[in-house]
């Protein structure tokens, strides 16, 4: 087959293409004029807005009705009772009402005798009287004058004080007489039992041992040494003081007390027993204060060795001594079994009875 092209169709086609060209543009420009009016409708104007979704509304709580409880028979019959004493209790007391107004029309008040009052307000006495009448009476003292209650309260309150002090009596009278109707039987007692009885009560009680009254802690420690070697537990006591004859290492008298208390700690050196007394306006230094002759004069010759000049004064001072005790015992026999254990041991002691 021949085909055959012409010239012209070429030329044609060369053509259309710039105007499709055209076309397109045109399109293009107007799809980005729509998209730029649209975007500046919905951003910048309030024509076209997002659809508000409405909140869910609220559901309301269910309410919960609570269903009165069933009544039982009898409980509905004391109901019932109750409501008709109650109608019947207002009624009562307007028929009280309107007989007391009717008491008190007449005009004479002479006419209630305070006597006959005493002997109504007498039989107040018992006390199980039913408690459904007590309104009624308090609606006769309300509706009552005045006259008429000033009366009444005061007859009342005589005799319920007289009702009040008769009864002590009678309970008096009976007790005077159920105590004189038992006599008391009077039993012989024989004598030997009353001696044997007073004869335990003396041997019964607290006995104690003392064995006597120390000054010196030494002579002390070695008597209690001797108690515990009989088997016994020693007991002290603070004993009352006692005057004995002492032995102070007097070293001098100094006229102001700076230079006594400047000797003093000088002579604290050697000795932890000094002292300072004041005597008629002069402060003495005093060594030590001894009870034994043989211990003073062994601490005067070491003081003068030391080079402290004292002497021996001898002056009566009470002091403080310590009691030396055993027991106390339940009976006698055990102090004296105490008492003869001592003795083997070489301490002597006395048997009390405090």
């Amino acid at each position: 087959m021949d085909f055959k092209f012409s010239k012209g169709t070429g030329e044609s086609e060369r053509q259309e293409a710039p105007g499709e060209k055209k076309n397109q543009s045109a399109l293009l420009v107007l799809l980005l004029l729509l998209v730029g009016g649209f975007s500046y409708i919905y951003f910048f104007t309030g024509l076209i807005k997002p659809q508000v979704v409405p909140p869910p509304a609220a559901v309301p709580a269910p309410q919960v009705v609570k269903m009165p409880l069933p009544v039982r028979d009898g409980v509905v019959a004391g109901t019932e009772q109750k409501t008709d004493a109650a109608k019947t209790e207002p009624a009562a007391a307007k028929g009280t009402a309107s007989q007391a107004a009717a008491v008190a029309k007449p005009a004479p008040v002479a006419a209630v005798a305070p006597a006959p009052v005493a002997k109504t307000a007498l039989p107040v006495k018992p006390k199980d009287e039913p408690k459904k009448t007590e309104p009624a009476k308090v609606a006769e003292n309300k509706v009552v004058p005045a006259k008429v209650e000033t009366k009444k309260p005061a007859a009342e309150k005589t005799a319920t004080v007289a009702a009040k002090k008769s009864e002590p009596v009678k309970s008096a009278d009976n007790k005077h007489t159920v105590a004189t109707a038992k006599p008391k039987k009077v039993t012989a007692v024989p004598v030997a039992a009353t001696k044997a009885d007073a004869g335990r009560n003396a041997s019964a009680g607290s006995w104690s041992l003392v064995i006597g009254q120390y000054a010196i802690e030494e002579a002390l420690s070695v008597d209690m040494g001797r108690v515990r070697k009989a088997g016994l537990t020693p007991v002290v006591k603070p004993g009352l003081r006692k005057k004995t004859t002492m032995n102070r290492l007097f070293l001098a008298d100094f006229a102001s007390r700076a230079d006594a208390q400047a000797e003093l700690t000088k002579l604290k050196r050697y000795t932890s027993d000094a002292f300072i007394i004041d005597q008629a306006g002069k402060n003495s230094v005093f060594a030590g204060s001894y009870l034994l002759d043989s211990r003073a004069s062994t601490e005067k010759e070491r003081l003068s060795s030391a080079g402290f000049a004292v002497s021996i004064k001898r002056v009566e001072v009470a002091i403080p001594t310590q009691s030396l005790t055993v027991g106390p015992f339940s009976d006698k026999k055990s102090a004296e079994s105490a008492l003869g254990k001592l003795k083997g041991v070489g301490i002597k002691a006395a048997l009390i009875r405090p």
